[in-house]
């Protein structure tokens, strides 16, 4: 059986003020994600990329860079002793473009608007005062993904006021995302019967992401599931 340790995380690019201030914090939940004892890291990096991110792997020498990516991604692998970190992501065809148009196109649904703008409200954030697992613990939790699933279903009717379907669009181009980010993680694992994959990914794409590996069969591990 092949199983997914799948991680919504933070960009800590974003944070940077606050997130430089925990390297301790970062190391202890580097500390607890050891347990679960991945047989491979893939990491939100575009794939045909793969070899200049291990590259950065390899020379990085525990000196890492202030993302989400070197801090966790690289520290777990290098704990681990993996002799590689994998790239698993694609951008795909989604543009800034097509972001601003749903965000433009949104405020003509008032209940939609308004969902949007609670769940931006509620989102869990990096602070100074509240612990970094705490942080993750709050992200990962299953109600606040649910949310934002339906959220991401609720843009299929949106459209402009020319018709365009923008919101359809959109969720098009972002399946489409989803869709590659599993083909890339499935590959790397195909030829081996059991693997434990560690995937640190945008908090955003572990909803489909989640289905998507539940309905190949995968098992799929939240490390924080039981922890808030």
């Amino acid at each position: 059986m092949k199983e997914i340790i799948l991680v919504g995380t933070y960009h800590f690019e974003q944070h940077a003020e606050v997130i430089k201030d925990k390297e301790y914090e970062i190391e202890r939940l580097v500390e607890d994600l050891l347990d679960f004892n991945p047989t491979k890291i893939a990491l939100e990096w575009e794939m045909e990329f793969n070899d200049e991110l291990n590259k950065e792997y390899k020379d990085s020498k525990g000196n890492y860079s202030l993302n989400e990516i070197q801090q966790i991604g690289f520290r777990l692998a290098q704990k681990l002793q993996h002799e590689n970190v994998y790239a698993v992501d694609w951008t795909g065809n989604l543009t800034q473009v097509d972001m601003d148009k749903l965000n433009f196109s949104v405020q003509r649904y008032p209940k939609i608007y308004r969902s949007m703008n609670i769940l931006t409200e509620k989102t869990p954030d990096v602070k100074s005062d509240t612990s970094l697992i705490r942080s993750y613990q709050e992200l990962n939790h299953a109600d606040y993904i649910a949310e934002i699933e339906n959220m991401y279903l609720s843009f299929v009717s949106v459209e402009d006021e020319k018709g365009e379907k923008v919101g359809f669009n959109f969720l098009n181009k972002w399946f489409e995302r989803e869709l590659m980010i599993f083909k890339n993680v499935v590959k790397i694992v195909a030829e081996h019967d059991y693997e434990r994959i560690f995937l640190l990914i945008g908090s955003d794409h572990i909803w489909l992401l989640k289905n998507l590996f539940e309905g190949r069969g995968w098992k799929v591990i939240n490390p924080f599931a039981d922890q808030v």
